[in-house]
């Protein structure tokens, strides 16, 4: 993969939400109804969605060293694979790479839940509400798809998550830079995190995030060898449905009809 990307470092981040705020504003997003604790620790909304692009997560404090505990806060968005199982998945090509990052086309999108079902990360999700008076370039759509496109819409030089987190733990620049920073900073962090792990740099092919770890990725729940999904597989499914779309005429509730058979006939 090459290119820009983000390079997250866990050592840094104070979960301050100034990403996750910052995000809302430049995509014009609504807020998430959330109870207090709604997932892990503080961690609020519990999860990324349709209308929560960057997600602050609080991991348990880690009392192993009670006269040193560790509590490790992580960003999270898109990880903007090279090799992109929800791109492969997609039945109306509506998901594709700009510059490097993997997006949505939501005038593509027929809301099948494919993506949502392919990716590992559980990034994107389908919109299940109208909430048209949100959005910027185009309003948010019920029944769409959507995820982090790393400010390719209402496009901008530096992403906002990264342009304003005060803690230098989300940055922003070309891949082989954010590379070396992330190499020459893991040696420091090892000094007090031994276990400490770089997160990214092959899985999927190379990931838009690079992210500084201070254990092994397994203690995040994040698969070290993931495997991308299989394309003859996928393309049993898509012949199966560009068969059957013959009949939905274009329409898009047909179409995701259409799609949920194929893949019933063929998995």
């Amino acid at each position: 993969m090459s290119g820009n990307a983000f390079l997250v470092d866990t050592t840094k981040c104070s979960g301050c939400r100034a990403c996750q705020v910052a995000c809302k504003q430049w995509n014009n997003l609504p807020a998430e109804k959330t109870e207090f604790f709604a997932g892990p620790e503080y961690t609020n909304p519990a999860e990324l969605s349709a209308i929560t692009f960057n997600h602050v997560k609080f991991f348990p404090v880690d009392m192993s060293n009670k006269e040193k505990p560790v509590w490790t806060i992580m960003h999270k968005k898109c990880y903007h694979c090279t090799v992109a199982n929800c791109e492969r998945v997609c039945p109306e090509k509506a998901i594709y790479k700009l510059d490097g990052w993997t997006v949505i086309d939501q005038d593509k999108c027929i809301g099948c839940g494919a993506c949502v079902n392919a990716c590992i990360y559980h990034v994107p999700h389908v919109l299940e509400e109208d909430l048209s008076q949100y959005g910027t370039e185009q309003p948010l759509r019920k029944y769409k798809s959507y995820k982090c496109h790393a400010c390719t819409v209402n496009k901008r030089a530096v992403p906002a998550c990264a342009k304003v987190c005060p803690m230098g733990a989300l940055t922003y620049a070309s891949r082989p830079e954010i590379i070396k920073r992330a190499k020459a900073r893991l040696e420091v962090v090892k000094k007090d995190f031994p276990k400490a792990s770089i997160y990214g740099l092959d899985q999927f092919g190379g990931l838009g995030v690079i992210t500084i770890l201070k254990d092994a990725p397994e203690a995040y729940g994040l698969p070290v060898d993931p495997k991308p999904v299989s394309i003859t597989e996928v393309k049993a499914i898509h012949d199966t449905y560009a068969l059957l779309d013959l009949f939905t005429f274009r329409n898009k509730m047909l179409k995701k009809t259409a799609y949920k058979v194929a893949k019933k006939l063929t998995v």
